[in-house]
C-alpha cells in the first residue's frame, strides 16, 4: 500500500467515524423530539405559548434529524462509491439476490416507521388543537 492509499484509508475511516458519531447525535435528536411530543407537564406558563415553543423546539429538532439523515447518507454513499471504484467491494451480475430475504426486515422497519410518523402526526395535530383551543378562549 503506498503513500496516498494509506492516506486515502485514514481520510475514510475518519471520515466513517463522523458518521458513527452522526448516527449517535441522530439517534438523540430522535429522542429529544419524541420527549417534546411526549410531554404532557403543566406548566405554569400561558398554555399557547409553551405549545408554540414546543411546536417550534420539535420543527428545529426534525430540521437537524433530516440534515443528519442526509449528511450519513451521503457520506456512506461517497464511502460504498469509492470501495467500489477501488475495487474492494463489487456488484455482482451473476448472482440473484433473494428478494423477500433482503427486504423483510426493512419491510417491518418501515411498519414500525410509518406506525411511529402517524403517532407523531397525531400528537402535532392534538398541540395544534390544544393551541387553537387556548387562542379561541383568549379572542
Amino acid at each position: 500500500m503506498d503513500t496516498t492509499q494509506l492516506a486515502e484509508s485514514t481520510t475514510r475511516i475518519k471520515n466513517l467515524h463522523e458518521v458513527e458519531k452522526k448516527l449517535v447525535l441522530l439517534v438523540e435528536t430522535a429522542g429529544d423530539a419524541l420527549a417534546i411530543l411526549s410531554d404532557d407537564s403543566k406548566n405554569d406558563e400561558d398554555t399557547s405559548k409553551a405549545v408554540h415553543e414546543r411546536v417550534q423546539e420539535f420543527e428545529a429538532l426534525a430540521a437537524r434529524y433530516f440534515s443528519l439523515v442526509n449528511d450519513i447518507q451521503l457520506a456512506l454513499r461517497d464511502n460504498v462509491r469509492f470501495l467500489r471504484k477501488t475495487g474492494s467491494i463489487a456488484m455482482s451480475t451473476t448472482k440473484s439476490i433473494p428478494f423477500r430475504a433482503t427486504v423483510a426486515g426493512q419491510q417491518k422497519e418501515l411498519e414500525v416507521w410509518t406506525a411511529a410518523v402517524e403517532t407523531i402526526h397525531q400528537r402535532v395535530e392534538e398541540i395544534k388543537r390544544i393551541a387553537h383551543e387556548q387562542q379561541q378562549q383568549q379572542h
